[in-house]
């Protein structure tokens, strides 16, 4: 029996401990309350995760809590990986942009983010939200800044006077997408 415990123990040292990967959802309007879910799942993910999956389908929302949300994801201490599963539309394609690596499912589409109210101003500070967030990740921030600003122009993908929304096949042509994936284990 000793020996037993002893040879047990001794294993014990050696074992790998197998940290779990956080999944946070990001379903339905963008609001506060779900800011709040998302910045507390990271901070808890940070004390005993390999890494935190967050599964978008949404249509947008506050843009407040969506930049709140695009934070606490781009100061994460451990990895960010966003999945698209159906819609990251409006504010959703902030955060989506938000992950150091992005999946998205067949069938998905990110994009349509232009503001309401679609004033210079704010057109301009969500713009650049948008870059500074796509070049943080070597993404292409033109193929971002014309997500939001209908002036933008690149030839073969947008013209003026139009939003950019990507489908999934587009995404990952462009750059914007790491992985076309059907499922979250095939993401993990």
């Amino acid at each position: 029996m000793l020996l037993i415990a002893l040879s047990l123990w001794a294993m014990s040292g050696t074992a790998e401990v197998v940290k779990p990967i956080y999944v946070l959802s990001v379903k339905g309007p963008i609001e506060h309350g779900l800011s709040a879910y998302i910045c507390r799942g990271v901070a808890e993910a940070a004390e005993d995760a390999a890494g935190i999956l967050v599964e978008i389908d949404t249509w947008g929302g506050r843009i407040d809590a969506a930049i709140q949300i695009r934070d606490c994801l781009v100061s994460s201490r451990v990895p960010v990986c966003t999945f698209v599963t159906g819609r990251a539309w409006s504010a959703g394609a902030l955060i989506a942009l938000a992950g150091s690596k992005m999946a998205m499912a067949p069938g998905s589409s990110i994009g349509a983010a232009q503001p309401v109210p679609g004033d210079p101003k704010t057109v301009s500070a969500l713009r650049g939200e948008f870059e500074a967030t796509a070049e943080l990740f070597d993404r292409d921030p033109m193929i971002a800044a014309a997500m939001v600003d209908a002036r933008v122009t690149i030839p073969g993908v947008v013209g003026e006077g139009e939003l950019l929304t990507l489908r999934v096949g587009e995404a990952e042509r462009l750059g914007i997408t790491d992985l076309v994936a059907p499922t979250r284990d095939a993401v993990i």
